[in-house]
């Protein structure tokens, strides 16, 4: 569906409201063919890149103020909820977005989704307890997942070719500005007098400051279309939709809640699996035959699986986000126990793995655009994905100097940076008849590889350091309850207490467990490498995009 740009003037009066039909558009720019003046398009920029840096924040923010929530809450065991709670709304509902955005009114979808995102985050800040939380975290990332479907949309209907890149550019940045810095500023809100409830009302602060430009000044783009509202509501694929939300909702309550709350044997556990694999297989069936829907409407792209360049840079975008989130995940977690860190302090240390992970991110976009081959940027990133990852795995111990672990998460920065989104603009250039579909494999394959990677390093994590610091405290009389909120943060009562011979053992025992954590990266980086070595050969043709989100 064609979509045209129709920005009237909304801010002059009532009558020019875009929510009129008899709407009079003003004259085109003869340059950018936008029909809204230079101040008020650079208002709009501004607003769509503060959004999407507050969606980059939420997708970290939650990574350090992990133990303050565990020590007004308890409930250790939901701990891998608040990551993975974000992303885990956000992937549910992104095919969803993708149709809504060309099928309405773009502003009206927007606005909604920013007001979806908003209620989240004053239910994560204002949460009685855990469930309310998580509850938030999901609702937060269903909203936010609709914000970063608006950015890409608005920028891809409101530019020319020549600037587009740019634009979109600036969206990859802006969101990888802020999932870095996630960390850095929920632990500055843990260590003031704000609190950890801070790092979520923060959102609707700045969701209050810019909410004029986004219901006054968001041009509307509607779709080209003969087709009434009702008709175009109609030809929604709602049982492919509700399958995709469904496969990632069993998967992510069969992996987090196994091993930790259920037993792996117990029904619970085997129940939810058997659930993930039949509604995986109901999915994949529905869409192959466009069961209830049509080839043309139907929710996934999956015509785009007949393209091996898309199949591979699909599995290379999954896999190379795992380098970005267990990292910024846990390597807080080592500093704050092995060094005794402040929660702000253990994000500090991980500005090193920041630096690195954004300049590469926005060179890798001019590197494309000079040796036109995608190919061998793919294998040095996973190449030094791996390296990094391994280093890490091998030599991540409560005796390892600080320069080494910052050496060890630079390098994997270098190769996480290189190509963390380097796959839209390969496949949208790859795919220029469908560059929405193209888009949206590459969001499945970036925020779905977030939940994936946070679910199972944290089960992971979990199983094996309750293991580990059981044997550790086997004769010193803790409850298990005791033992698994140990895992939460250094200042728990098991680490007041006991000797200090014990409590370099346990530390010991908990840097383990972050090793095989850790492994998780290296396999991302093995199967990034492969991903690269079977890529075609090929130099781009035309203008090569920078890098986007």
């Amino acid at each position: 569906m064609a979509l045209k740009n129709d920005n009237a003037n909304l801010t002059s009066s009532p009558a020019s409201s875009d929510l009129e039909n008899n709407t009079v558009e003003p004259k085109p720019d003869a340059s950018t063919g936008r029909t809204i003046g230079s101040i008020r398009w650079a208002l709009v920029c501004l607003s769509l890149y503060i959004s999407i840096f507050i969606y980059g924040l939420d997708t970290t923010i939650a990574a350090d103020v992990q133990g303050s929530v565990v020590e007004a809450f308890g409930h250790v065991e939901q701990l891998s909820w608040i990551g993975s709670g974000f992303p885990l709304g956000s992937v549910s509902v992104i095919l969803l977005y993708g149709t809504l955005y060309t099928a309405f009114n773009m502003k009206w979808i927007y606005v909604a989704s920013m007001v979806i995102f908003e209620i989240g985050s004053a239910l994560c800040g204002a949460a009685p307890n855990m469930d309310a939380l998580i509850v938030g975290r999901v609702i937060a990332g269903c909203g936010g997942s609709g914000v970063f479907m608006g950015c890409l949309n608005y920028f891809s209907s409101l530019t020319t070719p020549e600037e587009r890149g740019l634009y979109i550019a600036g969206t990859g940045f802006c969101w990888g500005i802020g999932a870095v810095l996630g960390p850095v500023i929920g632990g500055s809100f843990v260590e003031s007098s704000a609190s950890w409830r801070w790092a979520f009302y923060i959102n609707l602060v700045i969701g209050a400051a810019f909410a004029p430009v986004y219901i006054l000044g968001m041009p509307s783009v509607r779709p080209v279309t003969d087709l009434s509202v009702m008709d175009r509501v109609k030809r929604l694929d709602f049982l492919g939709f509700l399958l995709a939300a469904g496969v990632w909702n069993s998967f992510t309550i069969a992996f987090t809640m196994a091993g930790g709350q259920w037993h792996w044997s117990n029904g619970r556990t085997i129940g939810t699996i058997v659930a993930f694999v039949a509604v995986l297989a109901m999915y994949a069936i529905q869409q192959t035959f466009s069961i209830l829907t049509t080839p043309e409407n139907r929710s996934f792209p999956i015509h785009l699986l007949r393209s091996r360049t898309q199949i591979l840079l699909y599995i290379g975008t999954a896999a190379n986000v795992t380098a970005m989130f267990v990292v910024v995940y846990f390597i807080p977690i080592y500093f704050q126990f092995v060094h005794g860190d402040s929660a702000l302090q253990a994000a500090v240390r991980l500005l090193p793995f920041v630096v690195v992970t954004v300049s590469f991110n926005l060179s890798a976009g001019h590197l494309l655009s000079k040796i036109r081959y995608y190919m061998p940027i793919y294998v040095v990133s996973g190449t030094l994905m791996t390296l990094g990852s391994s280093l890490l795995t091998a030599y991540l111990d409560p005796k390892t100097p600080a320069g080494l672990i910052y050496a060890f998460t630079v390098i994997t920065a270098v190769g996480a940076g290189l190509t963390l989104q380097l796959g839209y603009p390969v496949a949208t250039l790859k795919a220029p008849k469908h560059m929405g579909d193209a888009l949206a494999l590459q969001n499945i394959a970036q925020i779905g590889g977030i939940v994936i990677s946070l679910v199972i390093a944290g089960q992971v994590f979990q199983s094996t350091v309750t293991s580990n610091l059981a044997k550790v405290l086997e004769h010193t009389g803790f409850t298990d309850a005791d033992i698994q909120s140990a895992v939460a943060g250094a200042q728990s009562k098991i680490f007041q207490e006991i000797s200090r011979e014990l409590r370099e053992q346990a530390i010991l025992a908990i840097t383990q467990a972050m090793q095989r954590s850790f492994i998780l990266v290296c396999i991302g980086g093995g199967v990034l490498t492969i991903s690269g070595l079977l890529m075609k050969r090929e130099r781009l043709f035309g203008d090569v995009v920078p890098v986007g989100a």
